[in-house]
């Protein structure tokens, strides 16, 4: 499968030297467009749509299927969900994709413990100073703002800077510091938003 967008996270590898988690499965939103490396939320509707700048983060979309499992960008793949798929990686679907019987799911990598680093080319360069602080992705991008960083709060903290050695500043290894999934028991922050 081709990636048709520069921006999103990539899975690259982990803190604990482990393989990747899997993915779950999760019913997209009604009237939702995703793509493969989207950061995604669960929303109000019980749904997962695109997680914007400050929301909680449910995790990164890893694949898109139906809800028999069927790979969407599969060769002859039959849709019959309502959604319109661009090949090769992004899905909208239809307004009631959470009510019909055939609809849309996205296969999303879950990491409330924040083990995983995701890849991501930043919106702007990074300084050795910025190591171990929080961002925000951009408003409904999937590209860390730059702009965001920050001590105190983040969806996401910087743990490497140039991570393929090839003098790219902007490039850096994330890890999820805002999941939606709790990893600890009770939370003063708002999970689950409109």
């Amino acid at each position: 499968m081709a990636k048709t967008s520069s921006t999103g996270l990539i899975p690259r590898k982990n803190l604990y030297g482990l393989e990747h988690p899997s993915a779950q499965n999760f019913r997209v939103g009604n009237s939702a467009t995703l793509v493969v490396g989207d950061v995604v939320r669960i929303n109000t509707a019980g749904g997962v749509v695109r997680a914007a700048a400050g929301n909680p983060v449910l995790g990164v979309v890893t694949g898109l299927v139906d809800e028999n499992d069927m790979n969407l960008f599969s060769l002859g793949y039959t849709n019959n969900t309502g959604a319109t798929i661009t090949p090769d990686d992004t899905v909208v679907t239809s307004a009631t994709n959470t009510t019909r019987a055939n609809y849309i799911k996205a296969k999303v990598q879950t990491d409330p413990a924040g083990i995983m680093l995701y890849y991501n080319d930043a919106n702007g360069d990074l300084a050795l100073a910025n190591l171990g602080q929080l961002f925000d992705l951009l408003a409904a991008s999937d590209q860390i703002d730059q702009a965001t960083a920050s001590d105190a709060s983040g969806q996401f903290q910087l743990v490497e800077i140039d991570p393929d050695n090839d003098g790219d500043a902007s490039k850096g290894l994330w890890r999820v510091a805002e999941p939606q999934l709790l990893s600890q028991i009770g939370n003063s922050a708002t999970v689950i938003a409109a």
